[in-house]
């Protein structure tokens, strides 16, 4: 499990084992260990680029990597996830630069199981990718190009991650908090989204678009799973209701 000071890596659907090979060879540069690939490229393994690109003493974590078929499923037990983006736009809002994005990180109480995300070479992540992700990370770039190298992302957030660490700023507020994994939230949002079609709440508005911004909403406070469970039985109890009234009605 990644934690905020050793996190994890995720790379979904990388294409090139050169760059894979680069980015396991940076997290050997600053002591990470975690690397998980989501959909990785057929034969990615097999690239004559890999291993060189990696060094020999970064290997370790390039056999220790987990695969997954769905960013849900390499988060399942994470807390906080960065998700990096170059674009910031209406359904990709409340997005933090990376220096404040580490800060913030490092502000929150807690050992919290965190996870930096980044998307292929050429498209990056997807909003459905993003939407798995508690904040949205910017690496400030030229406007001439704004896009980085695979592996120069990644180097760069794990810098700033151990100069924070070497400051020794992290707060020790309430190191017990716990936070919901990414699995307890996502199964809170489509519990969320259930009731609220059942009450016929999207009917001005989309499912996607509406509950894209709940997501902003709970990603601000990072709920625990205490915060979680109140809410769930704030919605059993409404669809508990719901249930009594139709059945009221069918009766009458």
């Amino acid at each position: 499990m990644g934690n905020r000071m050793k996190p994890a890596i995720v790379l979904v659907d990388p294409l090139y084992g050169g760059n894979l090979g680069s980015v396991v060879r940076v997290m050997a540069n600053f002591g990470l260990d975690d690397l998980r690939l989501v959909r990785p490229a057929p034969g990615i393994f097999e690239d004559p680029m890999l291993e060189p690109m990696a060094r020999s003493q970064a290997l370790h974590i390039l056999r220790g990597a987990r695969t997954f078929d769905h960013l849900a499923e390499a988060l399942a037990d994470i807390e906080i996830s960065l998700g990096f983006t170059t674009r910031l736009g209406k359904r990709r809002r409340d997005g933090y630069d990376l220096k404040p994005a580490v800060e913030k990180l490092f502000e929150e109480d807690g050992q919290a199981a965190t996870a930096a995300v980044f998307g292929s070479e050429d498209k990056g992540l997807s909003n459905a990718d993003l939407e798995k992700c508690h904040w949205l990370v910017r690496i400030p770039t030229s406007d001439t190009l704004k896009s980085l190298n695979l592996s120069q992302a990644v180097m760069l957030f794990a810098y700033e991650m151990q100069t924070k660490r070497r400051e020794g700023t992290a707060s020790l507020r309430n190191g017990e908090r716990k936070y919901a994994t990414v699995t307890e939230l996502e199964s809170f949002y489509r519990h969320m989204e259930k009731v609220l079609e059942r009450i016929g709440f999207f009917k001005e508005e989309t499912p996607e678009r509406m509950m894209n911004e709940v997501r902003r909403i709970y990603s601000r406070r990072l709920p625990d799973p205490r915060d979680i469970s109140i809410l769930r039985g704030i919605l059993a109890k409404v669809e508990f209701t719901i249930s009594d009234l139709e059945e009221e009605l069918e009766g009458k």
